[in-house]
């Protein structure tokens, strides 16, 4: 029906039980935040990212983006076995941490699952994407608190915009974001990031218990 000849009922019938979705299509990532039991303490399974990916030599849990037809907990299975080397059917997913969205038009979800530690230490990770597999004790992030970096993030002006036809132009006040990112230092390795705030939210979610 042409607009000029909807009322205001046929705007409501359209509207009243629509699912919202995001203006922008998103892209949809899972992570893996697995937990072991190593000499009676448990412990995240963490990976050093190898030299030749993105981010090179940050440390990391197992994810990568949804393919098609795929549940984000399939995403988060499949990845943790091409990265690691740990078959999925030796995993238990325990549940899902509070999940993230970036500043990419995408969202992250965080799962959490149990590997017994017989099974990690002899697993072969994939060597074109992980340099090195540790565990670090739950405990240490309980007991050693994070340092916290403000970073700010901001447009990047590009001269082909239409800055004149908007009001201010280049002095417009663009918005700009101010993330708090966390550091943790644990035996030589640097765990921060998007890594620090899932281990952070886990033990969050852990201590309300």
């Amino acid at each position: 029906m042409p607009i000029e000849k909807l009322e205001i009922q046929g705007i409501a019938d359209i509207f009243k039980d629509r699912r919202a979705e995001p203006l922008f299509k998103l892209k949809r990532y899972a992570i893996l935040a697995l937990i072991t039991e190593r000499n009676r303490e448990l412990c995240f399974v963490l990976n050093k990212r190898a030299l030749g990916v993105p981010q090179p030599g940050d440390i990391c849990f197992p994810g990568g983006q949804q393919e098609a037809r795929e549940r984000l907990e399939e995403t988060a299975l499949r990845e943790t076995e091409e990265e690691l080397g740990i078959p999925q059917n030796d995993i238990t997913i325990l549940g899902k941490s509070d999940y993230m969205l970036t500043m990419y038009r995408g969202v992250i979800q965080p799962f959490v699952g149990y590997v017994s530690y017989d099974v990690l230490r002899c697993s072969i990770p994939n060597a074109d994407e992980v340099a090195q597999i540790f565990t670090v004790p739950l405990s240490f992030f309980q007991e050693t608190p994070p340092e916290i970096y403000d970073m700010v993030w901001e447009p990047v002006k590009p001269k082909t915009f239409p800055y004149h036809r908007i009001q201010g132009g280049e002095e417009y006040p663009f918005s700009k974001c101010y993330v708090p990112e966390l550091f943790y230092e644990y035996k030589g390795h640097t765990i921060w990031g998007f890594t620090a705030q899932v281990i952070q939210n886990i033990l969050l979610l852990l201590n309300q218990k």
